[in-house]
């Protein structure tokens, strides 16, 4: 279930997601999550543009365990891919970047079609909306997706548990909301399976 960390290795992480959906917070979150663990250098690249909410949006977060990061540029190659909505999965750009070798982690309730991905691939689902909608973690536009997706993205990779999330989020958004963050958290660690 974990990748193993080489000393010299970036993994980089790229998020599908549509704008309200947080995923450009998830990208900067994950950075943060990283450094509390450990890593050496961790960086968040969102992509923002004049998208409207709903428009499909990218956002990149590289991590490294022992040595510093010395590209700002967009990931290309990703080793993950956080997929917030499977209606992105139909966007061509988003299927140029699911190649082989890729882990797929994606939001859905759903049974997923496999014959749409190439082969040899990773692929988990948590229905990150469906927790979020059970415990009222909602915002004006919706689910906020983001803490149950790195909730679930902790458990595949084993990177960072739910100790250093607690920490992370308690700096982040302090003492208000930080057991409903920490509940879907768990909720997804929990749920999240392998396809």
């Amino acid at each position: 279930m974990k990748k193993n960390l080489i000393d010299n290795e970036i993994v980089e992480i790229t998020y599908h997601g549509r704008g309200g959906q947080t995923a450009i917070t998830a990208s900067q979150l994950l950075a943060q999550l990283a450094f509390e663990k450990g890593f050496k250098d961790a960086i968040a690249i969102p992509i923002i543009g004049a998208e409207r909410r709903g428009a499909p949006i990218q956002a990149f977060t590289k991590i490294s365990r022992n040595k510093p990061i010395k590209t700002y540029e967009s990931v290309v190659n990703p080793d993950y891919i956080m997929v917030f909505d499977t209606s992105l999965l139909e966007i061509p750009r988003v299927k140029e970047t699911i190649k082989e070798g890729v882990t797929l982690l994606i939001n859905s309730a759903k049974p997923i079609d496999l014959s749409l991905f190439p082969k040899n691939l990773k692929i988990y689902l948590v229905d990150a909306t469906g927790i979020c909608i059970n415990r009222g973690f909602m915002h004006s536009s919706g689910p906020i997706l983001n803490i149950p997706m790195l909730g679930a993205f902790g458990k595949i990779t084993g990177y960072y548990d739910l100790k250093i999330m607690e920490k992370v989020l308690k700096k982040e958004f302090g003492e208000n909301r930080l057991e409903i963050n920490i509940t879907v958290a768990n909720d997804a660690y929990e749920s999240v399976r392998e396809v």
